[in-house]
């Protein structure tokens, strides 16, 4: 299959809501907190009604999961999955890391995602069979094999504390020699390009990572939930340049 049409239409979104971020970043108003205590601002929910008109009028058939609308169901067997503003407490500290997440799932198959990060002039995008890029240049994970000589993220372990996964990824980020911090789906693009090696997240919903899923293994990575199944839905994430993913696992066997 061929996605160039949904590449143009999922990248022009993102630019339009990362022009939102930029231009309002300093007019932050009304910022609420939801359920899960996290913050949602206006601009949230601005950025991802532009993106749902845009995505929706070009493919009215197809599903659309938003974190901050839901989801309205489709009948072509595609959904878009869409986080519009990644990042919101850095965004609201003034912080760069703060992103568009747009994801197309086909079927089973994540084939078509874009991370955009305006504060930082950087998009990290994919499509199935084409390659993964940072802007206009092709990337692709890093060769580190070893745990021992990695550069790692994860996220969750001070949440998780008390249980056993939280303790074990506490463990395994004693065992990276670089245990960097968690900078929301940036870490995922730095995955992809190369930059990081792995991480391991305890606490992600399908909008926050499955952008960074779809473009890391196009990139020639790998995801799976910290049990080793291939989704994003089962609310952990583990991405890597695929040869330490199995190492990672154990940690949590």
């Amino acid at each position: 299959m061929i996605y160039d049409g949904e590449i143009k239409a999922m990248l022009d979104a993102a630019q339009t809501a990362g022009s939102i971020q930029l231009s309002k970043k300093h007019a932050i108003q009304n910022i609420e907190i939801k359920s899960d205590r996290s913050p949602v601002t206006e601009i949230d929910k601005q950025c991802e009604t532009v993106i749902r008109d845009i995505i929706t009028r070009q493919f009215p058939l197809d599903a659309f999961l938003g974190e901050e609308t839901g989801e309205e169901k489709g009948q072509s067997g595609r959904r878009w999955i869409v986080d519009p503003l990644d990042g919101t407490r850095p965004f609201i500290r003034g912080l760069p890391t703060h992103s568009v997440l747009i994801a197309l799932e086909d079927g089973q198959d994540l084939v078509a995602a874009c991370i955009h990060l305006p504060a930082l002039s950087e998009t990290y995008w994919a499509q199935k069979g084409k390659g993964a890029f940072l802007n206009n240049q092709n990337i692709h994970v890093s060769s580190t094999k070893y745990l021992e000589v990695a550069m790692g993220s994860g996220f969750g372990f001070v949440e998780k504390q008390d249980t056993k996964d939280g303790k074990s990824l506490l463990e395994l980020m004693k065992k990276w020699d670089y245990p960097y911090g968690f900078m929301d789906a940036y870490t995922y693009g730095c995955i992809a390009s190369g930059k990081i090696d792995v991480c391991a997240n305890l606490l992600d919903k399908p909008w926050d990572c499955a952008a960074g899923a779809c473009i890391v293994s196009i990139a020639g990575g790998r995801y799976s939930d910290i049990r080793g199944n291939p989704t994003i839905y089962n609310g952990s994430i583990i991405l890597s340049n695929g040869f330490l993913h199995d190492d990672v696992l154990e940690y949590f066997r």
